[in-house]
């Protein structure tokens, strides 16, 4: 996950899965920081209008460090939903089939989830725009197109490169990079 090495450098945090297989591999895999309380699992399927209340269930601080979302459909419209919180960063997966200059958001259905099909998410752009309306500029994406990284305006200082867009951060697909972690072997619409 984004996250992983961060919990072993001493961070806390909550994780929120809706799967239930996930949620065991989970508890397996991380069973000494689920006992030492810095990791707490929650078992929910996230949505856009009950997003709020479960960071308010896993005792998410107003401004928590980082926030990753990575629920392979809905990323965006949960993303817009978030009001309780204003993480300083935010890790998002992005549909990396649409080029800058396309703007895409799937639509949005509360129930549902990735189909296997490159039907999900948002585009870059679509998400540079609502990090904008939301006080956050985009900084960078990782090399395989799947998480775009966003900085809270008011903590970017000069710490980042400008200009802060989407031709200048867009990375491809490079999917083949995370085949074995369920991302798109398949490119259809």
């Amino acid at each position: 996950t984004n996250t992983t090495y961060l919990l072993f450098k001493g961070w806390s945090g909550v994780w929120l899965e809706g799967d239930n297989a996930n949620v065991r591999a989970i508890q397996s895999s991380f069973r000494n920081a689920l006992s030492d309380r810095k990791l707490v699992v929650l078992e929910r399927f996230i949505t856009a209008s009950n997003i709020n209340d479960l960071f308010a269930e896993g005792g998410v601080p107003d401004e928590p460090d980082l926030l990753s979302i990575d629920i392979d459909r809905n990323d965006y419209h949960v993303w817009n939903a978030i009001e309780t919180i204003k993480p300083r960063v935010v890790i998002i997966e992005y549909n990396a089939i649409f080029r800058p200059g396309c703007r895409f958001v799937v639509p949005y259905v509360s129930d549902a989830q990735w189909d296997g099909s490159s039907n999900f998410g948002a585009s870059l752009e679509a998400l540079a725009e609502l990090g904008n309306i939301k006080g956050y500029a985009l900084v960078a994406s990782s090399f395989a197109g799947c998480n775009a990284f966003f900085v809270r305006k008011d903590s970017l200082g000069d710490n980042f490169f400008a200009p802060g867009c989407v031709v200048t951060h867009f990375e491809p697909p490079r999917y083949f990079l995370y085949q074995k972690l369920g991302h798109p072997r398949k490119v259809e619409m």
